[in-house]
């Protein structure tokens, strides 16, 4: 846990800032030594590093940036777990990779989100059946957990590749991703999602919006 602890009003208008900036940087189209510098900037930032030396060292404010917020930035931006109330924008949200998995007669299987890859049980046709999801650079995690379900599962599982406003997977990628899920065994859907406002978005009451 971060050296750093805060009064919930002050730790909430940091999420929300820290968060800000993250969705103005595009904060997943940055390269590691961009986003390096980006971390010296927050801790520069009398908005950021400026109130989290109130409470600690800098070196322990950089942790608290990295191990909390920052931590949690691309979950949140799936619309999963505590900290989805900050992101400015998220996508859509599980119930839209299964229906693209599996078709608009299913649904998402109430509390089944996890996580690592990120994943859930839909249900329709009176089945169940699990779905995971992620970037293309992520594609061995997400095929060898679909054939880990597989093994026990009566149904086939599926896997979505995602692929966000400003990103593309190259042909030869795609063609060979097919091939591998269909030796598998795994249903294999490429979606491409757009980002929405988010519809629980903190910012907006904090704005009096």
């Amino acid at each position: 846990m971060p050296a750093i602890q805060l009064p919930a009003p002050i730790r909430e208008r940091l999420l929300l800032e820290i968060y800000r900036q993250a969705n103005e940087l595009d904060w997943e189209f940055l390269s590691n030594s961009e986003r390096t510098d980006h971390y010296r900037k927050w801790i520069e930032d009398p908005k950021v590093g400026g109130i989290l030396r109130s409470f600690g060292e800098e070196k322990d404010a950089r942790v608290w940036i990295k191990d909390v917020p920052m931590k949690e930035y691309a979950r949140a931006q799936e619309g999963i777990g505590n900290y989805v109330r900050y992101a400015v924008r998220r996508f859509r949200g599980a119930e839209e990779i299964v229906q693209a998995a599996f078709g608009t007669g299913w649904s998402m299987k109430p509390d089944s989100i996890s996580e690592k890859p990120n994943h859930c049980y839909a249900r329709g046709d009176d089945a169940t059946r699990y779905v995971c999801w992620g970037r293309a650079g992520t594609f061995r995690d997400l095929i060898w957990a679909a054939l880990n379900e597989a093994i026990d599962a009566p149904e086939r599982p599926a896997v979505v590749i995602t692929i966000r406003d400003g990103e593309t997977v190259a042909s030869p990628d795609r063609r060979r991703q097919i091939q591998v899920a269909a030796h598998c065994g795994v249903d294999l859907t490429h979606l491409h999602r757009t980002m929405i406002p988010n519809p629980n978005y903190a910012g907006s009451v904090n704005n009096g919006s």
